[in-house]
């Protein structure tokens, strides 16, 4: 059975659903990390590709301002790093070279909020920055999305990867991904890689800062 990590403000139909398969490990409010953003697991640790080991934060960020709390928000697939270089843990970048894995330098340091990755060679994006810089790489297939559609309480919107995650062979959404705009094109894409999809009308769609199994 594997451990799942996600928010202590996932909604309640997502924790039942995984907790009836998977060991669930709620994050706690930490203002350390900033506010709004204070139990967002991909603040507190990096997957270490979809079937990789889970490295964790052993110390608080700096300051809980952006670019200081991000330093983990990394995606890590099978041989690329993706992330804004200059605030990566160091410890994330020393796992990834010895691996002789691609570093992808990109400005957006929230970076594993911005994206979701579907399996190793595809992820699904609406921020603009990241898709120029994936679209580039051909052995990643990345679907771009329309902004928006995804809430953050206390701010004016979310991240689309914040609201979702890879479980098994299952991609789970904390909330109904049927009201956002592009919903139609995310169930394809992923189901043309092989993979479920689960979410849950009655809440909307919302970033929790990811959710990350632990296999």
């Amino acid at each position: 059975m594997s451990r799942v990590y996600l928010s202590r403000a996932a909604g309640e139909p997502l924790i039942e659903f995984l907790s009836r398969r998977h060991t669930v490990v709620l994050t706690r409010d930490d203002p350390r990390y900033g506010p709004g953003v204070e139990a967002h697991t991909d603040l507190r640790m990096c997957q270490m590709g979809l079937r990789g080991p889970v490295l964790f934060r052993n110390e608080p960020p700096r300051s809980p301002a952006y670019p200081d709390n991000a330093a983990f928000c990394a995606v890590v697939l099978d041989g690329f790093l993706i992330h804004r270089l200059d605030v990566t843990a160091p410890v994330i970048l020393q796992y990834c070279r010895e691996r002789g894995f691609r570093a992808v330098n990109v400005r957006q340091g929230y970076t594993r909020c911005s994206c979701l990755p579907v399996d190793e060679g595809s992820l699904i994006t609406a921020d603009p920055g990241l898709y120029a810089a994936l679209k580039e790489l051909p052995a990643l297939s990345v679907l771009k999305i329309r902004e928006g559609g995804v809430r953050l309480p206390g701010f004016d919107t979310g991240f689309f990867g914040g609201a979702a995650g890879r479980v098994g062979d299952t991609v789970v959404f904390n909330g109904d991904l049927s009201a956002h705009p592009d919903a139609p094109a995310i169930r394809a894409f992923i189901a043309s890689r092989g993979l479920e999809v689960r979410y849950f009308p009655g809440f909307p769609l919302t970033d929790i800062g990811s959710v990350i199994e632990e296999a």
